[in-house]
């Protein structure tokens, strides 16, 4: 499932996927933070929110994936000058002073202006654009599947930090919740053998049974967890974008969010440059992209490591701490409100599709 936060759900409204998915997007309402071991019977809430920035704007939607694609690609097939080519990969691209020739696997030969690659922590353009990435790698999988259960969750997600890393429960539309958790990936291969019925038991040992007895709807999947930080963003005629620029530990939830938000940075600065009548491909107009997405997204990563570090931590004083923390801010209303508006992605630098304007 994807997590779309606030700022992103107005980007899709001004581009007009959201009322496409907005019945099968269900809106955070509440969040709530606990910090326990495992064996734990009742997890009390150290931290709890508000998480609806006003009346008709949650924080975060929690959407399925296979749907968000659909509607994506129905926007996409829509979209007046945009041309689909697909199943096709790029071999390699040719930069010259004017423009850009890419040799497609189909035995095409493209011209553009840029190149943005947008293809993953793994990113095959990055490589062929000759530039380098920093990889860290953690000893950690993430897991994900989806349960069932009889009582509604009333839209609250909560985040368990376990000792092996944190287990977020994800409300989805109906009596449905979105797993996301981290494991050591003994235990991860342990939990991937087991039968339905068996995982469901797993699962109720960390998500409780407040909600009643739980079924597990689709078959988990399993990731390893890492990041990935290019040294550059850019260069003449390409610019990376998302995973393949900054690929983020997900305990911080917004990779998506993140993307997204280099997409709406990388339209705004190349609508400005042509209204200038500049070269969209030049450095200089690629490089102030750069300066807006790269320090947070180094930020970012280094924050989510942070937590991940902290909270995977399952010694009693440093839990008898972080529990200090939680609850200190827990009685601060603003400081709340802050971390409420940061996830939504409404603080700092804020392009102006992801403020629901038009470009």
């Amino acid at each position: 499932s994807a997590a779309i936060s606030a700022s992103a759900r107005q980007m899709l409204g001004v581009l007009g996927v959201w009322d496409a998915v907005a019945a099968d997007a269900q809106p955070i309402e509440s969040i709530e933070i606990s910090d326990t071991e495992l064996e734990t019977p009742v997890r009390t809430a150290l931290l709890s929110f508000n998480a609806m920035v006003r009346d008709d704007l949650a924080a975060a939607y929690i959407l399925e994936n296979v749907k968000f694609r659909k509607a994506l690609f129905a926007a996409v097939a829509e979209a007046p000058g945009v041309t689909l080519i697909m199943p096709a990969s790029v071999q390699s691209f040719t930069v010259y002073d004017g423009s850009v020739s890419v040799a497609v696997s189909d035995q095409r030969v493209l011209s553009a202006k840029l190149i943005v690659a947008a293809d993953g922590q793994k990113s095959a353009l990055r490589t062929l654009a000759g530039i380098k990435a920093m990889r860290w790698e953690t000893p950690q999988m993430g897991i994900v599947t989806s349960v069932g259960h009889e009582a509604p969750h009333g839209g609250r997600a909560i985040q368990h930090f376990l000792p092996s890393g944190p287990f977020a429960m994800l409300p989805l539309t109906g009596n449905r919740t979105s797993l996301v958790w981290t494991e050591r990936q003994d235990e991860t291969a342990r939990l991937l053998t087991l039968d339905m019925g068996s995982l469901a038991s797993e699962i109720e040992t960390r998500f409780g049974r407040q909600l009643g007895p739980l079924t597990v709807l689709s078959k988990p999947a399993a990731y390893p967890l890492s990041m990935t930080l290019a040294r550059d963003f850019v260069k003449p005629r390409f610019a990376l974008a998302g995973d393949a620029a900054h690929g983020l530990h997900w305990i911080a939830g917004q990779g998506l969010n993140h993307g997204l938000k280099d997409v709406a940075a990388l339209a705004e600065v190349i609508l400005d440059a042509m209204r200038l009548g500049l070269d969209i491909g030049d450095l200089a107009v690629l490089q102030r992209y750069e300066r807006w997405r790269r320090f947070d997204s180094v930020t970012s990563a280094l924050a989510a490591a942070a937590i991940n570090r902290m909270f995977s931590d399952g010694g009693a004083p440093l839990r008898m701490i972080r529990s200090f923390g939680l609850g200190l801010v827990n009685r601060i209303e603003p400081l709340k409100q802050f971390f409420v508006h940061e996830a939504a992605g409404l603080t700092g630098s804020t392009p102006k599709l992801l403020r629901g304007e038009v470009l």
